[in-house]
């Protein structure tokens, strides 16, 4: 049996059109699925680790030389942060010897550093509070996962620092 003109369509037959609209309607939803994503990428990203990657590069023997100098000097540090309801975090810092003395009379500083966003890096300035114990209060800081660097400012600069991963809670 042919077909003629006189006889109704058959419905739901794939014609052109139809093939048409759902190649343009699939690959439409991939360009705003993707459109979508890179906007919000690009929103959230801070940006570059550091200014210059190959200076950073070129720092590193520097920094080699600067981690066997704070060896030598055997201090130890111990930090620990704790988040408050309000969102300001406590951070309490214990800093001694080699001879398990406490360091008293230092300038440390502290730095709540967000891994996933650098805009929201948080620096405070210690107190001691006595004998080798220095305290602050940081905030506003969300919980979850953050560096806490600490360091004891020397004479010409950073004379020990060390970097703690944590978690606020």
């Amino acid at each position: 049996m042919t077909l003629t003109a006189s006889q109704p369509p058959v419905q739901g037959r794939l014609t052109g059109r139809k093939v048409l609209a759902l190649f343009v309607g699939f690959f439409g939803t991939v360009a705003a699925a993707d459109a979508t994503l890179f906007v919000s990428a690009t929103r959230t990203w801070s940006g570059l680790e550091v200014a210059s990657p190959y200076r950073a590069g070129q720092l590193y023997n520097a920094e080699l030389r600067h981690a066997r100098e704070q060896d030598a000097l055997g201090w130890r540090l111990d930090a620990s942060a704790t988040l408050h309801p309000a969102g300001v975090a406590t951070v309490s810092v214990s800093l001694s010897d080699d001879h398990a003395q406490a360091l008293r009379g230092k300038v440390l500083r502290a730095r709540f550093e967000r891994p996933t966003d650098k805009r929201k890096d948080v620096s405070v300035d210690l107190t001691e509070i006595f004998a080798g114990t220095y305290t602050a209060q940081a905030g506003p800081l969300a919980q979850g996962q953050w560096d806490l660097v600490v360091e004891v400012v020397g004479e010409d600069g950073v004379a020990f620092r060390r970097k703690h991963r944590i978690v606020l809670d």
